[in-house]
């Protein structure tokens, strides 16, 4: 007989709602402390159990980032404990320094990637296809370059003048012109 946990719906829902929203911010966070892809990964998955395991105790009148990086400050520290091999360590006082500073730099982001998004929009096909490629497929330069009949120093110089006209309309936008 299989026994499913029962879990109240309402609650889950509002878990699932903070965590989809502030999920790439708490894994790149959890990244600029362990650099190995492996245990990054390890530390963001404990931090994601015990971030459910928690949530009972989480205030609804408070912001979720701050205390899910709180949650993730501990299993970062709990992942170099057991890593000490590693020469490279910070202390706690660093690392709560860094959550401070991660969790005002976090507001400033999500009007700037809403901005990238617009600009990105405005782009070419060819240009998304570029960044597509580039960015989100990790293709290289010279597979790009190939698939496309172009020199790897034509891909680049391309990158180099979409990275330009994307930066100065995404501050553009943010500074309330249209680009």
């Amino acid at each position: 007989m299989n026994k499913t946990p029962i879990v109240d719906p309402e609650l889950y829902e509002q878990f699932l709602r903070l965590f989809s929203r502030d999920q790439l911010r708490i894994a790149g966070w959890i990244r600029s402390f362990v650099p190995e892809h492996a245990g990054a990964d390890d530390v963001f998955q404990e931090t994601s159990l015990e971030l459910w395991r928690s949530f009972p105790t989480f205030r609804p009148d408070a912001d979720f980032l701050p205390w899910a990086l709180g949650v993730a400050r501990h299993q970062v520290l709990k992942h170099w404990r057991t890593a000490k091999r590693d020469r490279l360590t910070f202390s706690e006082e660093f690392l709560h320094e860094l959550t401070v500073e991660a969790i005002g730099l976090a507001d400033e982001l999500v009007p700037r990637q809403t901005a990238l998004d617009e600009c990105v929009k405005q782009l070419s096909d060819r240009q998304r296809d570029l960044i597509h490629r580039f960015y989100s497929d990790h293709q290289t330069a010279a597979v790009i370059a190939s698939a496309w009949e172009r020199s790897v120093h034509a891909v680049y110089k391309s990158l180099k003048v979409m990275r330009r006209a994307l930066l100065e309309c995404v501050e553009a936008k943010l500074s309330g012109q249209t680009p």
